[in-house]
Order: C-alpha cells, then sequence, then structure tokens
C-alpha cells in the first residue's frame, strides 16, 4: 500500500557504511517485488560506485545517505558533491 517506493534495509543493525551488501537484500527486494511492491529502493551501508551497480542489478534504487552525510561532517559541500558524483559512477547505463 506503499506510493514512491519502498525502503528495503539491506541488513539489519545499525546504518554507515559497510564493506559489502548483505546478500539478504536482494531476498527482501524477491519478497516486496512478490507482494506487489513496484518500486523498492535498498540502503544501509552502501558507500562504493560498486555497492550501487551490485544493488542496481536487482534493485530501482540505491540509497547512499551515510556516505553523504560523512562526506559532509568530513569535508563539507564540496566533498558531498564528490562523493556523490563518485557514487553515481554505479548507475546504470541509460
Amino acid at each position: 500500500m506503499s506510493r514512491g517506493f519502498v525502503y528495503a534495509v539491506s541488513t539489519m543493525g545499525i546504518t554507515g557504511a559497510r564493506a559489502d551488501v548483505d546478500r539478504a537484500a536482494r531476498g527482501v527486494v524477491e519478497r516486496l517485488r512478490a507482494a506487489g511492491a513496484e518500486n523498492a529502493c535498498v540502503g544501509i551501508g552502501i558507500s562504493t560506485a560498486e555497492q550501487v551497480r551490485e544493488v542496481l542489478g536487482y534493485a530501482d534504487g540505491a540509497i547512499v545517505g551515510s556516505a553523504l552525510v560523512s562526506a559532509l561532517a568530513e569535508g563539507g559541500v564540496a566533498a558531498v558533491a564528490e562523493t556523490a558524483a563518485r557514487l553515481a559512477a554505479g548507475t546504470r547505463p541509460a
């Protein structure tokens, strides 16, 4: 009964960057689709372009909030722009 997208949590635990995306995320997205969700985005721990690319292989979006917050804290707005550009390199080709 959602509109927009469903936020699929990639792993149970606290937010923050991780070395890899939990394999359970793919199963969560599959279950969401089976339940009728049209758009599922995966978040929690996504911090590299490779992880974004991986998630976009089975989900509609990758949520990178912690990576952007960390960049802001470490280097301000310029670091956020740089981080966003780096993560966008994992975006699906048009």
